[in-house]
């Protein structure tokens, strides 16, 4: 049975909270007990509304998908729910649709219009970024004691300051060098895109510690201790697997394309020269080759993160432990890819509740304090 909450008494600070005597540890489980067909009724009626009312209906959509998600979600046997607004989604959604059109106008004039219109975009668009993040979360209540995410503008420009100006600097110092038009300039910008390259496992980093550390349950602030080398090893690790699954990919491409060339000439129709060979051929056998090495290689890098981020996510008073079994959910994202392709998309709801059921079930809070004692100093709202 589900532990009775008390009504909340003055909030007090985290240090305050009464432990477990003794340094005992207690566990909540976290238990997903949605449905696939009710939610794929829910998708497809979704979907079918924001095709009718050419997108309109989208922000309403999507809190009835996710609220059916947190509601059949629940830690230490209480539910979680979303209680935001869908006209606020829809603001952002129609401050992003201008944007994106401004950019489209702009870029019709000319392109020097259009990067200045994606350079105002990019520097904006974090701003909507966390009033979105902001809503979501602090509209998230469990056993219905609101969620709260502390950051600022300060924060988040941080975090994505850098990687939108290095987007934008590589697109601008790119139309520069096209104009100039001489080798050293490319040999240039090429080392800046190393640059870029080599920088991008700090910067997901720097929003991996953003969106961890500023989500407040209650009296306690959730913190994520990783250091950037983890995710510099897991992202250099997932990268030399995927390209040695590209290169034996591309071999057997080779070699298929060799045997055809082969039968052609044996049944007397002529060599056919490497220049003959049709592109579209070229174009299905590359992309089939980069295909299978994405195919193969994400399932395993995305389960491995998500055991990293999760399994380092906490404090000195709750901490989440994701026993997620990775050859586990491996498979299982693969056969999802696999439906996805043959439906043309239409497997989507099912892929998405089955991994979430597999994530959360995988999930308990390890905790020094009692979950009464949480809900005591955690106001009801």
């Amino acid at each position: 049975m589900p532990p009775v909450l008390t009504q909340a008494v003055p909030w007090r600070a985290a240090e305050a909270l009464p432990r477990l005597p003794n340094g005992a540890i207690d566990t909540w489980p976290v238990a997903f007990t949605g449905a696939d067909a009710a939610y794929a009724r829910l998708w497809f009626q979704g979907l079918l509304l924001t095709l009718l009312t050419l997108g309109g209906y989208l922000p309403w959509a999507r809190i009835a998908c996710r609220r059916y998600l947190l509601q059949h979600t629940r830690v230490a046997g209480q539910p979680l729910d979303d209680h935001r607004s869908p006209w606020a989604m829809l603001l952002r959604q129609c401050l992003l649709l201008g944007l994106l059109g401004g950019v489209v106008l702009a870029t019709a004039g000319s392109v020097v219009m259009g990067l200045a219109a994606s350079t105002l975009a990019l520097a904006v668009w974090p701003m909507l970024k966390l009033e979105g993040l902001s809503q979501s979360l602090q509209r998230t209540t469990w056993a219905r004691r609101p969620m709260a995410f502390d950051a600022g503008l300060l924060d988040i420009y941080q975090a994505l300051g850098l990687p939108l100006a290095g987007v934008a600097l590589l697109v601008w110092s790119w139309l520069a060098v096209a104009w100039w038009g001489h080798a050293v300039g490319w040999v240039l910008w090429g080392m800046a895109l190393g640059g870029c390259l080599l920088a991008v496992p700090s910067w997901c980093w720097a929003w991996l510690h953003f969106r961890q550390s500023h989500l407040r349950l209650g009296p306690l602030r959730v913190r994520w201790r990783l250091g950037p080398d983890a995710i510099s090893s897991l992202m250099l690790q997932a990268l030399g697997a995927a390209l040695l699954v590209l290169a034996f990919n591309l071999g057997l491409a080779s070699m298929c394309l060799g045997a055809l060339l082969w039968w052609q000439a044996a049944v007397g129709q002529g060599a056919v020269p490497p220049a003959g060979v049709p592109a579209w051929a070229l174009g299905v056998l590359l992309a089939a080759s980069v295909g299978g090495a994405v195919g193969l290689v994400w399932p395993q890098a995305h389960a491995r993160a998500h055991k990293l981020v999760w399994n380092r996510t906490g404090n000195r008073h709750v901490r989440v432990r994701c026993r997620l079994r990775v050859p586990a959910i491996v498979r299982m994202q693969r056969r999802h890819g696999l439906l996805l392709l043959l439906t043309l998309g239409l497997y989507w709801p099912w892929a998405e509740i089955q991994a979430r059921r597999m994530r959360l079930n995988a999930t308990v809070l390890q905790t020094r304090v009692g979950v009464a004692v949480l809900a005591a100093h955690w106001p009801v709202k």
